[in-house]
């Protein structure tokens, strides 16, 4: 069997409606921003036809998702380019409760599962869990581990505003250099990379993304050259201090750099 690109994220939305400390999105620094359907398509088909449609999983994220006006019509889109892969949307929960019928039954038309990540946050889970399976939509949840106080475990780790860091080690240590992600037609080994113009905007530093840290998918002519590209590290891994990771608690951001740096 040939080999499979494991999964990729994809941002419907990259502002978020919970903000959390340090995120590796960014998305407590970026401006409002909703993907337009018609790039999802073209980006989408592209990438349908340089992997013969074979991928394992596709996740819809953020940011928050649900803040989507269109989102639904997205689901259609993603089912019929790739048939055989496991569509997963990435929700904080928060708008979950309040969503229609029509939000449930397009789920269910498509195929479209939900994983829930879990804040501890005062959200009605029942009502979640009722409705999905009124609809007979698969509904999970992510990121339970706490800590003896029930407060949601998090971490993270600094960002190395000079780039001095050796890229090689940085990438070996990361957490999160299996989580491919695709934007604007680039294929990224990280969210961190394809989300860096956020955080570059509001502090006005100037982490450099070049050429070398991203696959272009209107470029590139096989599956295999974005197998091997996605599993190697790229220049930009001299800005993470991945060995530093730290350990806390989850809490709402101050938008202070020093969550980050």
């Amino acid at each position: 069997m040939a080999q499979m690109l494991e999964k990729i994220d994809i941002h419907l939305t990259d502002h978020c409606n919970l903000n959390c400390k340090g995120c590796t999105h960014f998305s407590p620094l970026a401006e409002d921003f909703y993907l337009n359907i018609e790039n999802f398509r073209s980006d989408l088909s592209r990438l349908a036809a340089l992997t013969d449609a074979q991928l394992g999983q596709i996740f819809l994220l953020g940011g928050e998702p649900l803040l989507h006006p269109q989102l639904t019509q997205f689901f259609p889109i993603a089912r019929e380019l790739f048939p055989n892969t496991q569509i997963i949307i990435i929700t904080n929960g928060i708008l979950l409760p309040q969503q229609p019928d029509s939000f449930w039954e397009a789920c269910k038309k498509s195929d479209i599962r939900i994983w829930v990540s879990l804040y501890r946050l005062k959200i009605d889970y029942e009502t979640i869990d009722a409705r999905a399976k009124q609809f007979g939509v698969f509904c999970g949840y992510t990121g339970t581990k706490t800590n003896e106080e029930n407060k949601k475990d998090w971490g993270s780790w600094k960002l190395d505003l000079e780039g001095k860091q050796y890229w090689v080690d940085s990438f070996s240590h990361c957490m999160v250099k299996n989580c491919v992600t695709l934007k604007k037609g680039k294929l990224y080994t990280c969210p961190t990379i394809a989300h860096i113009e956020h955080f570059n905007k509001y502090f006005g530093t100037n982490l450099e993304v070049t050429p070398y840290d991203y696959v272009d998918i209107y470029k590139i002519r096989n599956h295999e050259s974005i197998l091997k590209s996605m599993v190697k590290p790229v220049p930009f891994c001299r800005y993470c201090k991945t060995r530093d990771y730290q350990s806390c608690c989850w809490e709402p951001t101050k938008k202070d750099i020093h969550e980050w740096v």
